[in-house]
C-alpha cells in the first residue's frame, strides 16, 4: 500500500460537542474564542458522522468526504464555519446505508456542485426496516437510491471490493467480522432481499485506512458494524507490513444490549495491537470512551465536532 506525506481529519459531524476544550500538538479544536463570537455561530452535533479528509503526496492533496451525518443542516453549517469549501470534494465515501451516516449527502451534492464520484457498496440501497416488539421502522433508508444520487448531482460507483482512491487512502471493501466477540445479533434489523424479509448482515460496511508516512495507518471505522478490532485486522492485511498508527470512529458498543464484558474484551484487543491513537466517537458510548481514556490513556484522544487534526510525521 503506498503512503500519503500528511493527513488533515476534520470532523464534521459527531454526537458531541465541547467548546471548551484547548489546543494541543496536531489537533485545532473550536474552543472559547469561537465559542463567543456569536457572529461565527457555533458547531452543531447531532448522531451522526462525517469526516473530511485531506490527502496530501508530492504536494498534491485529494479531498475525500467520508459520510453525511444524519441531516442537511449540521454538515453545511459545520463546513462553513469551518471555514471548508465543499465545492473542493474530489470523492465522497459512505460507508453504508444508513440514515446517521448519508443524511446530509443530498445537501453536500448541493454544494460540491458537480457530478462527484460518490463510492458505494450496491446493497446500501437495499431496502431496510426494524421488526421489534416495542418498534416497526419500515424501510428507514429509503431516502438514499441510487436514482435520487444521481439526480442529485453524484456520479455513483458501485464498489464491493478494496480500492486504492488516493495515494495511500484506500477503501476496505467488505469488511469480515474474524472475532467471534463482535459478532452482531441482528435483533429485529430486518431488510428485503428478492422480495423476501429477512435479517440484515450489513454487507454494504466499508471503512478507509489512510497510511501516513512515517507514521502508519490511519483507520476510520464510522460505525462498527463489523467490529472494530476486525476492522482494524482487515486494514493492517490490506496495508500490507504497514503499522497500525490511530482508529477512530464509530465502535458500536453505545447501544442497550451492549455488555460491559465486550467493551472492556475490546479495549483488551485494542491494547494487544497497540494503537497510539484511540478515538471513540459517535455510537461508542461513554463506556467505551471511559474505558479507552482509563486503560490507553497516552492513546485515546477525544475527538468532538470541529476538531481537526493533522497527521504527519
Amino acid at each position: 500500500m503506498r503512503e500519503c506525506d500528511e493527513l488533515v481529519l476534520t470532523v464534521l459531524v459527531d454526537n458531541y460537542i465541547d467548546m471548551l476544550m484547548s489546543n494541543s500538538a496536531g489537533i485545532t479544536r473550536q474552543g472559547m474564542p469561537e465559542h463567543f463570537g456569536a457572529r461565527r455561530g457555533t458547531p452543531l452535533a447531532e448522531n451522526g458522522i462525517s469526516f473530511l479528509l485531506r490527502a496530501t503526496t508530492a504536494g498534491r492533496t485529494t479531498t475525500i468526504l467520508f459520510d453525511a451525518g444524519m441531516s442537511p443542516i449540521p454538515l453545511v453549517h459545520n463546513a462553513k464555519l469551518l471555514g471548508i469549501d465543499l465545492s473542493e470534494v474530489d470523492q465522497v465515501v459512505l460507508s453504508h446505508g444508513h440514515p446517521d451516516h448519508f443524511g446530509g449527502i443530498y445537501a453536500a451534492l448541493e454544494h460540491i456542485g458537480y457530478r462527484v464520484p460518490v463510492l458505494v457498496h450496491p446493497s446500501a440501497f437495499t431496502p431496510r426496516l426494524i421488526q421489534r416488539p416495542e418498534v416497526t421502522l419500515q424501510y428507514f433508508n429509503k431516502a438514499l437510491t441510487e436514482h435520487e444520487l444521481t439526480a442529485a448531482g453524484a456520479a455513483v460507483v458501485p464498489l464491493r471490493d478494496p480500492l486504492e482512491i488516493a495515494p495511500g487512502v484506500m477503501t476496505s471493501g467488505e469488511v469480515p467480522t474474524t472475532l467471534d466477540f463482535e459478532e452482531e445479533v441482528p435483533v429485529g434489523r430486518m431488510s428485503v432481499r428478492d422480495g423476501h424479509v429477512c435479517a440484515d448482515p450489513i454487507e454494504d460496511y466499508m471503512t478507509l485506512s489512510i497510511n501516513v508516512k512515517g507514521l502508519g495507518l490511519i483507520v476510520l471505522d464510522p460505525c462498527g458494524h463489523a467490529g472494530v478490532v476486525s476492522a482494524v485486522d482487515h486494514a493492517l492485511k490490506l496495508g500490507e507490513g504497514a503499522p497500525l498508527h490511530g482508529v477512530l470512529g464509530g465502535f458500536h458498543l453505545g447501544h442497550a444490549g451492549i455488555t460491559q464484558a465486550k467493551v472492556d474484551r475490546t479495549v483488551d484487543e485494542l491494547l494487544t495491537r497497540e494503537p497510539m491513537w484511540v478515538s471513540p466517537m459517535h455510537c461508542s458510548g461513554f463506556r467505551t470512551q471511559r474505558a479507552v481514556a482509563e486503560r490507553m490513556p497516552d492513546a485515546f484522544k477525544l475527538m468532538t465536532v470541529g476538531t481537526v487534526v493533522r497527521f504527519a510525521a
